[in-house]
Order: C-alpha cells, then sequence, then structure tokens
C-alpha cells in the first residue's frame, strides 16, 4: 500500500495589491508505504510540549503556530524515516488566464501525481490512497475534487480520501513540510527544506 500525503501553503488569490495575497501556491506530497512510523513520530513530538501549548493545540500540531525548535524536531524526525517527499510550485505571476480556483487547485494536485508516475517514483502497479486535509466543509466540493483528481491522472489508479488532521497524524507532518517548502518558496529561507533534503524526490515548478 502506498499513502500520499498532502497540503498545500498559500492562497489562490490574484489580486496582488492586497498585501496578504501570497505569489507562490506549493503543494507538498508525502509518500509512505507504513503510516505508523510517522504517526509514532507525530505523537512523541505532541508529548514532548508543554502542557500548556497541548491545551491550546487541540490535540493537533500546525507548523504555524508552533516554535522554531518543535518543527525542527518533527522534520528531523521524518528525515530519519523511509519516506519520500515531493512538491509542486505555483509563480501565480506567471499565469497568463485566471480561472476557477477550485479546478487550479485540483490541476496543480494532478500534475505532481503525473509527474512523479512519469519518473516512475509511483507506479500503476501501485495500490495508492491519496490522503487530504479537508480543504472545504462543502461535501459536494469535496466530493468534486476526489472524482476529478481521479479522472484525470493519467496511467494511476488511486482513491482519495479527505479527512481532518485530527484524524490522521500523517497530515499534520505534511503541514510542516508544506511549510518547510512555503519558507523556501516565498521567503528564500531553505533552513527548514534543508533538513528534509534527502528525502525529497521531486520540487517540480509549473509553467517554468
Amino acid at each position: 500500500m502506498v499513502y500520499i500525503y498532502f497540503d498545500e501553503s498559500g492562497d489562490l488569490g490574484f489580486d496582488f495589491s492586497k498585501g496578504g495575497t501570497s505569489k507562490n501556491f506549493s503543494v507538498a506530497f508525502l509518500i509512505v508505504n507504513e503510516k505508523r512510523p510517522i504517526s509514532s513520530l507525530v505523537k512523541k513530538v505532541f508529548a514532548s510540549l508543554p502542557q500548556t501549548l497541548k491545551r491550546k493545540s487541540s490535540g493537533v500540531l500546525h507548523a504555524y503556530y508552533e516554535k522554531s525548535s518543535t518543527i525542527a524536531k518533527l522534520l528531523q524526525g521524518i528525515s530519519k524515516k523511509d519516506v519520500k517527499i515531493a512538491s509542486i510550485r505555483l509563480d501565480k505571476r506567471k499565469v497568463l488566464l485566471i480561472g476557477n480556483p477550485n479546478e487550479l487547485y485540483t490541476n496543480i494536485v494532478v500534475t505532481l501525481i503525473n509527474r512523479l508516475y512519469t519518473d516512475d517514483i509511483i507506479s500503476d502497479t501501485d495500490d495508492i490512497i491519496l490522503v487530504a486535509s479537508r480543504r472545504n466543509t462543502s461535501k459536494n466540493l469535496n466530493v468534486i475534487f476526489s472524482e476529478s483528481v481521479v479522472r484525470r491522472a493519467h496511467g494511476v489508479k488511486f482513491s482519495v480520501n479527505i479527512v481532518p488532521p485530527s484524524d490522521d497524524k500523517c497530515l499534520q507532518a505534511v503541514d510542516f513540510i508544506s511549510w518547510a517548502f512555503w519558507q523556501k518558496y516565498e521567503k528564500g529561507d531553505e533552513t527548514y527544506t534543508s533538513m528534509i533534503a534527502d528525502k525529497i524526490v521531486q520540487e517540480y515548478v509549473m509553467y517554468d
């Protein structure tokens, strides 16, 4: 069994006159055959937090809210596990035609899946489950996304699970990986991606 966990960073807004609009949008993949080692790592890192932080977190680690020491601890732990990491970045300033954000998001995810297949990182013989963090509260939008990804990925057969990070700790791990790539792409800081560099099998840039 191959599990592909993924998470995104940035936004799909294109009004760059707004201060909060990101220049990039990226998606990170965490590819594992066994969930337990990563789940155990996340539990261990969470257990090391001070009690006050544990109460505030509601049992879920999120890179955006954690101290740099916690982020480093989790990423360094991931680097010691049997995993593969991939990312895809969209420089939104290179997008000539702006369409439906949900369709663009799906296209980005499918592009990375197809790239991994082309590069033999995943195979059509693999039994693949794509696991995403729930982005929309709308059940209909989640179903549309799942069906669209499955339909448009070429040569790879897989199922899609969309669950909250509290239900699968590997989603919390890929959140940290996505955050690390975000620091590199948006801020030019490679401190955190360097911690997982040996596990990165693909960094793809759309329209480059």
